[in-house]
């Protein structure tokens, strides 16, 4: 793919801008049907666009890369409703944060609009740079459908739950749940380029016992933390009547009790991520298990953002006062051990999985019994 193709992508996402400022000057952006309208079409545009200027091209063009042209323009959006939502400009989406999805004026819509706009977009950026350059962008890829697809994990359910309810441009998610879901899947069915070779050494560190190995030590007394933590966030933010919760909740962490979403992450850290604090335990005891690889990069998406919007709306001013992070040292100091470590473990965890991948692949014979099966294949004469 030459230049043009990531170029068209770019700039059709900028259009957002613009659009955005005029449909606020429409009085006819009233009606939540016609805002449903309007951004179904604009979606469609902005999906249209590059592949006219691309139908031409005798270069082999990706599906993803179309799909990229509509999430690189939703992400745009989402940043300008952050930066609205803080007061940092004005007059761009008031009318579908008024009319369309009053819900995303929250702390919690904040963040993951900032996460989206931000984080998202950096990451269909590297993604197009991979497509223009024909490299694999499968880790990239999955890293991406996990973030975005925990995004909507916690927010439709949180819309149903709110005060808010739901209206029809709520609609406009729909494709932000269906395609990551489906090109998550398809980036797992492709398998990792190492695959289906024969890994005839076996490293040092897979060969080492787990007490020769104190970094893994550490991921073990992580996840064994995170397990404990993930029961008892999930009973604090449910007002379970545990003492140890309550303290826990009034003391360190009182957003737990604020609104649908934190009720809503701490079950899925229960239901979700606590089955993997335990597998990833089980493949670091028993390794060998090359699914590790994969869960890893998922967990890993999943949890940047769900911690960093968690944390941000722990601290935003549309958060209420008394649902904020309390003001003396030794609560922040415990709230950033426990959220910064929920944030950047299992990033460095990821990055041990990747970046020593023979540790976990499955056992293969050893070169010695393959030549003794020759020889045996093949006997020589008898000797006298």
């Amino acid at each position: 793919m030459t230049l043009l193709g990531p170029l068209s992508v770019f700039l059709t996402s900028l259009l957002a801008i613009p659009l955005a400022y005029i449909c606020n000057q429409l009085s006819t952006m009233k009606d939540p049907v016609v805002m449903l309208i309007i951004g179904a079409v604009a979606l469609v545009t902005v999906a249209a666009t590059p592949y006219f200027l691309m139908r031409n091209k005798p270069q082999r063009t990706d599906n993803f890369f179309y799909v990229l042209s509509i999430f690189t323009f939703a992400s745009v959006i989402d940043l300008v409703i952050a930066l609205e939502n803080d007061g940092l400009i004005a007059n761009f989406m008031e009318f579908y944060l008024r009319d369309g999805e009053p819900y995303l004026k929250t702390a919690h819509g904040t963040m993951i609009s900032y996460w989206d706009g931000i984080a998202h977009y950096a990451m269909y950026l590297m993604i197009l740079a991979a497509q223009s350059w024909n490299q694999s962008y499968r880790d990239v890829g999955l890293y991406w459908a996990a973030s975005i697809g925990h995004s909507m994990l916690i927010l439709m359910p949180g819309i149903f739950m709110g005060s808010h309810g739901m209206r029809w441009p709520c609609l406009l998610n729909l494709p932000y749940i269906v395609v990551p879901f489906y090109y998550g899947a398809r980036f797992l069915l492709q398998g990792r380029a190492h695959e289906g070779r024969q890994v005839k050494e076996k490293t040092n560190m897979q060969h080492a016992s787990l007490w020769r190995r104190p970094a893994d030590i550490f991921f073990i007394i992580f996840f064994m933390a995170a397990i404990c933590l993930a029961v008892l966030r999930f009973i604090a933010a449910l007002g379970g009547s545990v003492q140890v919760a309550q303290q826990y909740r009034d003391q360190l962490e009182p957003y737990l009790a604020d609104n649908a979403y934190p009720k809503v992450q701490m079950m899925v850290y229960l239901f979700y991520f606590l089955p993997y604090y335990v597998a990833a335990v089980y493949g670091l005891v028993w390794p060998e298990n090359t699914w590790m690889l994969d869960l890893s990069l998922i967990h890993a998406g999943a949890a940047a953002q769900g911690q960093f919007a968690h944390i941000g709306s722990s601290f935003h001013y549309r958060t209420p006062y008394v649902h904020r992070v309390p003001q003396g040292g030794r609560a922040r100091f415990l709230f950033w051990l426990i959220n910064g470590a929920l944030f950047l473990v299992p990033q460095l965890f990821a990055y041990r999985c990747l970046n020593f991948p023979n540790f976990f692949s499955p056992k293969t014979v050893s070169s010695n019994k393959n030549e003794n099966s020759v020889v045996h294949a093949n006997p020589t004469k008898k000797l006298n």
